[in-house]
């Protein structure tokens, strides 16, 4: 689906990106990244910036951690800030971290705000009021407060940095459906709740489009459905994305019950979140505590979620994760998402892999570099998948599906761009959760160029043939990224550098 009048003149270009993760700075000095995402090929970054590590004490201003930041980004990178309303004296729930809530006085809030819109008026485009609000874990506040503070942002930002864009905390899959998470029709509710009342407080709809990759244009319909029925017509992002998720395995459920009973008292503010990093370090949930004494039990479905797992199965976790980034982020472009980043692009902190809480056995290997001592030194293959897939996709314009004639189960992907000529993605989806590419499928597509490139997901060349403008090839579960230039240009060298410091 293109995107609308409003996605294509509000934002003209494509682009991919990372999140840092939860924290930048906050319990810690803050990391450097940027040099690292820009090799992988993002052309925009995210960060959290939370009230308290800003204005610790009222009316004392820190900018370390936001002036790391600026001080990081460099030519055309694009930055956003998510800004969380948290504080341990100016709101109503006294944290540092989460959940962010009402502040006390709005207009020290507006004050908060403006000064840290007016940093540096230009270099950040994006600011965006709270993370997942929906979601008690990130905001302890109604649906009518969230307006209210929301409206308060937009004009702080505005005042400050006129041509910045405001984003709405972004919306959750249950939140645009309705449905498959507890509290999903709360959720629903609030963003109805938001978008009646405060559809001119906001320039941009985020959207976090986790769970099955092959939901994404479902839940983009479901979003531009939910605007349009309060005439607000938005562009809609997607500010975090990435997976598998331990949910996603039907044989995992069982031996998770205890583990979501923790997950869904954090995720509606029904169990306190630590406040201090000692806190975090020394978190321990029962229920995964658990599940690790029994490891070797558990389908290999889980155990391969789980730090210290075989090595077999880590690698094909890895695997799943760079064919559900390929997926995920042609299916958000073809639906006409113009900003779509991975989260995250490394953990919390070089403790987080080995915590035993519900949080880093949900979502603790998403990350696409990790850390030695606070530095990102090693890539795992989803970085050298997303550094291929970025190359690829460099000065894309317009991502559509093509349909093809009694193979509904051929997802063929074209890609327009700005410097020549259309680039393909291909896969064949499979019924089951397997990375297996036995049986692969002959794939027969015009192609009036002399020449093709092709290496799969995992940066491995795929044999192809040009006969009589017809270009062959087999295809598998496994996406294939295709070129008419050189090879150079469609491979990565990461698989050389896995170990080795990215920089600028």
């Amino acid at each position: 689906m293109p995107a609308t009048s409003s996605e294509g003149s509000l934002l003209q270009d494509v682009r991919l990106g990372v999140v840092r993760a939860t924290t930048f700075g906050l319990f810690g000095p803050p990391e450097q990244f940027v040099s690292q995402a820009r090799a992988l090929g993002a052309g925009i970054v995210r960060v959290n910036i939370y009230w308290s590590q800003v204005e610790p004490e009222p009316g004392r201003f820190v900018w370390d951690s936001l002036d790391s930041l600026l001080d990081q980004l460099a030519g055309d990178d694009e930055a956003w800030v998510t800004v969380c309303c948290s504080s341990p004296w100016a709101t109503q729930h006294p944290t540092r971290w989460l959940p962010a809530s009402p502040a006390i006085d709005v207009d020290r809030y507006e004050r908060f705000v403006r000064e840290l819109a007016g940093r540096q008026p230009g270099r950040i485009r994006f600011w965006q009021c709270e993370i997942e609000p929906c979601l008690p874990l990130f905001w302890a506040g109604t649906a009518d407060q969230y307006v209210a503070q929301l409206q308060s942002f937009h004009d702080a930002v505005k005042l400050a940095d006129p041509d910045a864009l405001v984003v709405l905390g972004a919306a959750v899959p249950g939140a645009m459906l309705g449905e498959g998470a507890a509290g999903a029709e709360t959720w629903a509710r609030f963003f109805g709740r938001v978008l009646r009342d405060g559809a001119d407080a906001f320039d941009v709809f985020d959207l976090h489009p986790y769970g099955d990759p092959y939901s994404v244009p479902q839940l983009v319909h479901a979003s531009r459905a939910q605007l349009a029925a309060y005439g607000c017509e938005k562009p809609i992002v997607a500010s975090e994305h990435s997976g598998p998720l331990p949910t996603e395995f039907p044989e995992n459920m069982p031996y998770l019950v205890d583990l979501l009973a923790v997950h869904q008292q954090q995720f509606l503010g029904e169990a306190p979140m630590p406040d201090t990093l000692e806190d975090i370090e020394s978190a321990v949930d029962e229920p995964v505590v658990a599940l690790y004494r029994r490891m070797n039990e558990l389908p290999p479905t889980l155990q391969m979620f789980m730090h210290g797992c075989a090595p077999e199965l880590d690698d094909y976790r890895h695997r799943l994760a760079c064919r559900n980034l390929v997926m995920r982020t042609m299916f958000a472009l073809a639906e006409g998402i113009r900003r779509n980043l991975y989260y995250p692009i490394a953990p919390e902190w070089d403790f987080y892999r080995e915590s035993r809480v519900a949080g880093v056995l949900m979502f603790g290997k998403l990350q696409l570099m990790d850390s030695d001592g606070g530095v990102l030194a090693h890539r795992n293959p989803a970085a050298d998948t997303f550094e291929l897939l970025a190359r690829l996709l460099d000065g894309v314009t317009q991502v559509r599906r093509l349909a093809v004639i009694d193979r509904p189960d051929l997802y063929v992907f074209d890609a327009e761009r700005l410097h020549g000529s259309p680039a393909l993605v291909v896969w064949v989806r499979r019924e089951d959760s397997s990375d297996s590419d036995d049986s692969p499928s002959e794939l027969a597509w015009p192609w009036p160029f002399p020449s093709a490139c092709a290496v799969d997901a995992h940066g491995r060349e795929v044999p192809t043939e040009i006969a009589e403008g017809t270009l062959h090839l087999r295809v598998s579960a496994t996406p294939v990224l295709i070129d008419s230039v050189d090879k150079d240009s469609v491979t990565t060298s990461g698989a050389t550098r896995r170990d080795s410091p990215s920089t600028a």
